[in-house]
C-alpha cells in the first residue's frame, strides 16, 4: 500500500494541473475525498492549477463548491476520480480527456477504469483512503483539508456506527481533529434540518409500505415533491429514515428523477448482501448500501421480490457494510 500512495504523490507532483472528480449526486464522502485531496494540493503545491469539476450539491454547500472547470483545462490534466465505482457515475463530460487518470475507490472494483487504480474495500469511507495518502506524506495537511476529509469519513461511516469502523478508521480521524478545524460546526450543518423538511419526513413515514414483512419501502413521485415544495437533491439522502426500525431487516427509499427520466433507489439492509440486487437494476455499491435505477414504477415489485428472496435464502454478510 505504501508504494501505492507514493505513486499517487510522485504523479501530483509531476502534473502541473490536477483535476479532482467524484460521484453523480455526490454524498459526503464524493465531496469530502474530492474537495480535501485537492485543498491538500493547494496547501502544497500553491503553483499548480488544482480544480474541482462536477454539478454542485446544496445540501453539502456548507462544505465547498465545485469550480467552472472547462474542456480545455483537461488537456494535459492528471485526473483523479474518488469514491467513483463506475465510468457512468463520473461527474464530468471530458474526463476521459485528460493525459492520465487515477481512480481512489472504496467500492467493489466491478469497472475498473483509469491509468492507474488504489482500490480498498476494506475501508469505510474513499474519505478514509485520502486521510491514509495525506497523513503519511510528511506533508502539510490544513485544518481545511482535515475538515473536508473527516466529513468524508463521519458521514460515510454513518458517525462511526457501521460495522467497517475500526481502529485505524478512529485514529486517522483523530489526526484529523488534532488539525484544529471547529468539529461542533460540521455536525451542526450535517443535523440541522427546516421545519419543512422534518415535515416532509413525518409525511414520508406516513407513506411507508411494507413487503414481506421485513422489507419497508417509501415511494417518491415527482408531483409529491412538487406538492410540498422539496426537490429532489434534498430528498434523495433520507433512506435513513427508516432504519431503526427493528423489522424492517432492508429498506428501500425510490425518488422520481423527472428531469433525467428514471426512478432512483437508495437500498440499505443490516445484514442481507443487496449489491447484487442493485447492480441487476442499472446499480451497485456495498454489500449494505447499494443503490439502483429503474424506468418504470411497475418495476418495484421485481425489486422486492429479489430482496425478498436474499432473506429466505439467508443470503448474509457479517463484519462489514
Amino acid at each position: 500500500m505504501q508504494a501505492t500512495k507514493e505513486t499517487i504523490l510522485q504523479k501530483i507532483k509531476e502534473y502541473s494541473t490536477i483535476i479532482c472528480l467524484r460521484h453523480i449526486s455526490p454524498d459526503g464522502d464524493a465531496y469530502g475525498s474530492a474537495f480535501g485531496l485537492a485543498q491538500f494540493i493547494k496547501d502544497n503545491f500553491p503553483t499548480k492549477k488544482v480544480l474541482v469539476d462536477g454539478e454542485p450539491s446544496k445540501y453539502l454547500a456548507f462544505l465547498a463548491t465545485p469550480d467552472l472547470v472547462k474542456q480545455e483545462d483537461y488537456q494535459d490534466a492528471l485526473v483523479i476520480v474518488t469514491d467513483t465505482a463506475n465510468i457512468e457515475r463520473i461527474d464530468s463530460k471530458y474526463w476521459q480527456e485528460a493525459k492520465e487518470i487515477i481512480k481512489i475507490d472504496h467500492h467493489p472494483n466491478m469497472t475498473p477504469y483509469g491509468d492507474f487504480q488504489w482500490i480498498d474495500e476494506k475501508k469505510i469511507a474513499a474519505s478514509e483512503m485520502i486521510a491514509d495518502l495525506v497523513l503519511t506524506s510528511k506533508l502539510e495537511v490544513s485544518s481545511v483539508a482535515a475538515r473536508l476529509i473527516f466529513t468524508g469519513i463521519v458521514t460515510d461511516s454513518n458517525r462511526f456506527m457501521y460495522n467497517k469502523t475500526c481502529g485505524e478508521t478512529l485514529m486517522l480521524a483523530g489526526q484529523l481533529v488534532a488539525k484544529g478545524f471547529d468539529l461542533q460546526s460540521i455536525y451542526k450543518n450535517l443535523y440541522e434540518e427546516s421545519w419543512k423538511n422534518v415535515c416532509f419526513k413525518r409525511y414520508l413515514l406516513s407513506q411507508v409500505m411494507i413487503y414481506d414483512n421485513h422489507i419497508s419501502y417509501v415511494k417518491i413521485t415527482d408531483e409529491m415533491l412538487k406538492e410540498h415544495q422539496m426537490d429532489y437533491q434534498t430528498v434523495k439522502p433520507w433512506v435513513n429514515i427508516m432504519s431503526n426500525v427493528k423489522e424492517f431487516k432492508i429498506w428501500m427509499l425510490l425518488i422520481e428523477n423527472k428531469e433525467e427520466g428514471y426512478i432512483n433507489i437508495s437500498i440499505r439492509s443490516n445484514s442481507y448482501i443487496i449489491n447484487g440486487v442493485a447492480e441487476k437494476y442499472n446499480g451497485g455499491g456495498h454489500q449494505l448500501a447499494s443503490g439502483a435505477k429503474i424506468y418504470e414504477w411497475k418495476d418495484t415489485e421485481k425489486i422486492l421480490g429479489d430482496l425478498s428472496l436474499l432473506i429466505k435464502n439467508n443470503v448474509k454478510y457479517v463484519g462489514g457494510q
